[in-house]
């Protein structure tokens, strides 16, 4: 159901920005960076709201405390 997985994201070189890897528009030249982990929820998203965790045991250890049920980040959403 939920798992942990590795955050990845695109970077522009040339300004410093990042992106959404799902975005539809990227700058030319960017590159694809996998940093950290986060959490691929049951219901097809992913993330937590907060910044990526550092190691795959931090991961682990914000997975084990969701409460039972939960189906994913959009039954937060209302």
């Amino acid at each position: 159901m939920h798992k942990v997985v590795p955050y990845t994201y695109w970077f522009d070189p040339v300004s410093g920005r990042t992106f959404s890897l799902y975005t539809s528009w990227k700058p030319e030249g960017s590159v694809a960076v996998t940093k950290g982990y986060t959490i691929a929820w049951g219901d097809g998203t992913s993330g937590t709201g907060r910044p990526a965790f550092e190691t795959e045991a931090e991961a682990e250890a914000y997975l084990a405390k969701v409460p039972k049920g939960f189906r994913g980040m959009s039954m937060v959403a209302s």
